[in-house]
């Protein structure tokens, strides 16, 4: 909280104007997967459709604004320094604010990230730790609005074999299954309830608190410090009302190994199949990221 120059009611405000626009509005800055006139693949809009309605978007935003001119080793390393897709001006929408304010979100959350990294690395005493992020190529800013849903809705948003379900214990409809994240991430809820965190083996509601900003750890992060760093178990239950929210995911860059730990140097169990953090980062992405990927997007 009292975080210098983030104000979440102007966030807020600006995401719902922005959701608000029309379907053909928003589609000119669809990713190629949701329009296919566009070249943009990870960064711009994106969407999952039910019976006509379009019951979860999102927006992702990352730090590039420039044509990346310079050979990669991969189309996904050229794919993760895309540059940013903005909306234009509308009588109803101004597109130079919304671009300014979330540009400066952006940055805002960059600038804690990497606070908390490096002070992640003096907690683990190593300080080659906040080095593994210095491009974070892959790092996005993720506007996201989810619109109530039934059981059916939510059929088909993530593949069979993602591992993931759409429905509580007690039967609740979710609009994020339980998961745990991968990195760093910086949570924005704004003044929307429904998150819920496993705490001793039980599921409790995350107070929500408009200016507020929740860090989490993922599990790359306990692989990488050895267990130091617990992952946050995490879901998202249906609130029967539109619900916004901002997640930030701070990434190791494409080419950081992740194939032993920062601290004693063992090899992780992901270190098993992938070195470097990109490869393993594709097949995330292509698993968490449907509504803006197809299974092949970025190979």
């Amino acid at each position: 909280v009292n975080i210098p120059e983030f104000d979440a009611t102007l966030e807020l405000n600006l995401m719902k104007g922005y959701f608000a626009q029309s379907y053909a509005e928003k589609d000119a800055c669809a990713s190629v997967k949701n329009n296919p006139t566009n070249s943009n693949v990870l960064r711009g809009y994106g969407y999952q459709n039910s019976g006509g309605t379009r019951i979860e978007e999102v927006f992702n935003i990352g730090q590039y604004e420039a044509v990346d001119t310079k050979e990669r080793s991969c189309k996904a390393e050229k794919i993760a320094r895309e540059p940013n897709v903005w909306p234009e001006s509308t009588p109803s929408f101004d597109g130079a604010r919304f671009k300014a304010v979330m540009r400066r979100g952006f940055d805002i959350r960059m600038r804690v990230s990497r606070m908390i990294v490096d002070a992640l690395g003096r907690i683990i005493n190593s300080e080659a730790f906040p080095r593994m992020f210095g491009e974070s190529e892959f790092t996005s800013f993720y506007l996201k609005k989810y619109t109530e849903r039934n059981a059916e809705d939510n059929i088909g948003i993530y593949a069979e074999d993602s591992g993931y379900t759409m429905v509580a214990e007690d039967g609740r409809d979710l609009s994020i299954p339980e998961h745990i994240d991968t990195t760093v991430t910086l949570l924005t809820t704004y003044n929307n309830g429904g998150l819920q965190a496993v705490y001793k083996g039980e599921w409790h509601d995350v107070p929500s608190l408009l200016g507020s900003i929740l860090m989490m750890s993922g599990s790359l992060m306990h692989e990488l410090t050895d267990g130091q760093l617990p992952p946050l178990r995490h879901r998202v239950i249906d609130i029967k009302r539109d619900r916004f929210s901002l997640p930030f995911f701070l990434n190791p860059s494409f080419h950081s190994d992740i194939s032993k730990t920062w601290t004693s140097g063992k090899e992780t169990e992901t270190g098993r199949s992938f070195k470097t953090f990109g490869p393993w980062q594709v097949t995330q992405l292509h698993r968490d990221e449907p509504l803006l990927l197809n299974s092949t997007s970025l190979f």
